[in-house]
């Protein structure tokens, strides 16, 4: 590539050829001269631009002695703080510069190189923030708040069967009575000859009546815990109404009677008379005793231990196959075609088979549970009364449509 310099030079170059070859030599003088002129120029220029060159290279140098200055003052405080360390227990707190200082990249400065790149640091974290006694020695540990299930977990729920089986009757008032037909004869019969007397029937009749009892239960709480934990209540609520259903239902089964509570099931319930034969017939022989007297039985009440005894008996023979069912593939509660309902509220070594046609479960008030500060000293001392109760009776229009079985094993 041919420079504005070279141009003048060739020119240059020519002009003294042709004065050489010339007689007149003015011309060729005045371009010689024009075209030196025009070089030293260009030498002025270039010796500008060396000399800022050169200034340019001393300035660098310049800071890479100021460098290096503060690089050996780095090190004397780095070798300051080791003998600081040795002497003392504190953990050193400039762990990342003593890093820097040693890296890779400082030393070939510290060797004479004008730069360096990209310098990487390794080095653990000295104080991390770590859970509660879970990091190493030295980190700095954060209060981390724990994860807690919302309300109250595990609350007993068992199934109150008895309850879903039984006509309810809505009532008022603490009592209720009711007309009872028991024992009743048609006496039907032929007329042989006209004039004859006909057969006469029976109809046993009496008035009873089913006291109304109020099952109930409370606790106290403190409003703030209440505040606090908006679904407390509810749950408190909850598992105080299954407490007192499941009174109920023991009850309607076990109940003694008396003013204001509830006549049970087994008290009025007559005997089944059967003491022979495994429990599974004597409950057949009691259905088929109900039967021909013309009931309905749709319902046996059992001891949950009691039928697990029916339904894990096998067989004599060698096989000992289960009888009813399998662990596996257990069969419903039932019992020669008839429901069986399994209740903690039964006692044990007994069945109670009923025509619930013939019963009623009387309701005068279901569950209901409130709160109240209106209890006491309550709203001085900034506690709730929680309370949950209920109210109902038992009819049994028709003693005689049950029967209980004595499950109990006699002696061979």
């Amino acid at each position: 590539m041919t420079t504005p310099h070279n141009q003048r030079w060739q020119k240059l170059k020519a002009a003294l050829a042709a004065h050489q070859n010339s007689a007149g030599g003015n011309e060729h003088l005045a371009t010689i001269t024009q075209e030196m002129s025009e070089m030293d120029q260009d030498l002025g220029q270039a010796f500008t631009a060396l000399k800022a060159h050169k200034e340019t290279i001393e300035n660098q140098g310049q800071k890479q002695i100021e460098l290096q200055s503060r690089l050996l003052e780095l090190e004397q405080r780095a070798v300051a703080g080791g003998a600081n360390k040795t002497q003392s227990s504190e953990p050193d707190s400039n762990v990342v510069s003593a890093a820097v200082i040693e890296a890779d990249g400082i030393s070939v400065i510290r060797a004479g190189q004008k730069s360096t790149g990209k310098m990487r640091v390794g080095t653990g974290l000295r104080a991390a923030v770590t859970n509660p006694n879970k990091g190493t020695t030295g980190s700095t540990s954060y209060p981390t708040a724990p994860v807690r299930a919302p309300g109250i977990q595990g609350i007993p729920q068992p199934r109150l069967s008895l309850l879903d089986v039984l006509p309810i009757v809505p009532v008022e008032g603490s009592t209720y009575e009711y007309v009872r037909l028991d024992g009743y004869l048609s006496g039907a019969a032929y007329q042989v000859k006209e004039g004859d007397e006909k057969a006469e029937g029976q109809l046993p009749t009496k008035m009873d009546r089913a006291e109304i009892a109020t099952i109930a239960t409370w606790i106290p709480a403190s409003l703030q815990v209440l505040n606090d934990n908006t679904q407390l209540q509810d749950q408190i609520g909850l598992l105080m109404s299954v407490g007192v259903r499941q009174k109920l239902e023991a009850e309607l089964l076990i109940g003694d009677g008396g003013p204001g509570e509830i006549l049970g099931f087994i008290a009025q319930a007559p005997a089944a008379g059967i003491t022979t034969g495994k429990p599974v017939d004597r409950i057949g022989l009691a259905l088929t005793d109900l039967k021909a007297a013309g009931w309905n039985p749709n319902v046996i009440v059992m001891n949950p231990r009691d039928w697990f005894a029916i339904e894990s008996e096998r067989a004599n023979d060698g096989d000992g196959q289960y009888v009813i069912g399998t662990p596996r593939d257990p069969a419903p509660p039932s019992l020669w075609g008839t429901p069986v309902v399994v209740t903690m509220g039964m006692p044990e070594l007994g069945a109670l088979i009923l025509d619930t046609s013939t019963t009623a479960l009387l309701d005068r008030q279901e569950v209901t549970v409130e709160a109240s500060r209106m209890d006491g000293d309550n709203f001085r001392r900034n506690l709730v009364t929680i309370l949950a109760e209920l109210r109902a009776g038992l009819a049994v229009y028709a003693p005689s449509s049950m029967r209980l079985v004595s499950l109990t094993q006699t002696a061979p």
